[in-house]
């Protein structure tokens, strides 16, 4: 991991889940030589590779002894925000012992008010999307891992301004309506405003916004975009890197599939490594412990991925310090 990687999370991210509720759910404690069924409740946002992360959580599973044909089923579903209640209820049918949920799938099976305990990776702020009471005591029958960092929102401008020293403009890309948005707005101008940098916010809450967002972005004269991570801006990561190549403008976000689909850099939590950390909450519940009393948790592995592909195209040179620090380099 790079010394950047090693600085925590502030708040916030993707989602795992069970099914959330108002009360504290029941300890789930079971004989690990009887067979457990887990729920896993997935999108289907673009270019992440869901399925991907699934196998991370049974890698993290079976360094628990959690062996999938042995102590083990998994039951899985994929499919968009506005099924995931639907989806849920036909999970919920087969009586799993925990719900694993993944980004805004959450929020739906929330809905659902049950009882069975629920473990998230969530992008956005689970405070403020009343998933959970505080990070330190959850309250119900929801814990897990937050991924939004504020911290890493100045990481990312200072990568920026390394590779771009004379950097004056970004334009922001954002979705209003994900959990924390505002927070990390805030975070973002502030270390704006510390590296002599202007910072010009276009809202997205849809695809559709962001053919008006384009010509919006480039009378700005932005020289750069920042899209804050959330399951709208990576379905919608190969598009801003079209845009982006096409006008000369690199872009910069949190996960590394958004590097992988042709934009700039990516710096944030390793999502395979937080899939398989979040296997822990699901062992710890599946042995007695109750979802309230875990406190939320944030990523513990960081990764700086750079397209370097892209940089040529965009007539970028990479400082050597950036290259030494990078995990990964697309080429």
């Amino acid at each position: 991991m790079t010394d950047i990687g090693r600085r925590q999370f502030v708040r916030d991210g993707l989602v795992f889940a069970a099914t959330a509720g108002v009360s504290a759910a029941p300890s789930v404690a079971r004989d690990t030589a009887s067979t457990t069924r887990i729920a896993w409740l997935a999108g289907n946002a673009g270019p992440l590779p869901t399925p991907a992360y699934l196998e991370a959580l049974r890698t993290g599973l079976g360094s628990w002894n959690w062996v999938e044909g042995r102590n083990l089923t998994i039951d899985a579903r994929w499919g968009e925000p506005a099924s995931a209640e639907r989806l849920a209820s036909e999970l919920l049918a087969l009586r799993p012992n925990i719900l694993v949920a993944q980004g805004a799938m959450v929020l739906g099976a929330r809905n659902l008010k049950t009882r069975i305990p629920i473990v998230f990776g969530f992008s956005g702020d689970p405070v403020e999307a009343k998933l959970v009471t505080s990070f330190s005591r959850p309250g119900g029958n929801l814990t897990g891992i937050a991924m939004q960092s504020l911290d890493l929102v100045g990481k990312r401008l200072e990568l920026l301004k390394e590779i771009m020293p004379s950097l004056a403009r970004v334009a922001i890309l954002a979705n209003p309506a994900h959990p924390g948005e505002q927070l990390e707005l805030q975070a973002s101008r502030q270390a704006a405003e510390k590296l002599g940098i202007t910072v010009s916010y276009f809202a997205v809450s849809s695809a559709r916004d962001f053919a008006t967002a384009w010509p919006a972005l480039l009378q700005a004269h932005a020289e750069a975009i920042v899209a804050f991570p959330d399951a709208l801006i990576m379905s919608q990561a190969r598009a801003i890197a079209i845009f982006a190549k096409q006008n000369g403008i690199p872009a910069v976000s949190g996960w590394s599939e958004f590097a992988d689909e042709g934009n700039l850099l990516t710096y944030g939590p390793n999502l395979r490594a937080t899939w398989a950390q979040a296997a822990g909450f699901v062992d710890r519940i599946l042995r007695g412990a109750r979802p309230a009393e875990l406190p939320v948790e944030q990523p513990s592995s960081f990764e700086l991925v750079v397209n370097q592909r892209t940089a040529t195209e965009l007539g970028l040179t990479l400082p050597a310090a950036i290259s030494m620090r990078t995990d990964r380099m697309i080429r």
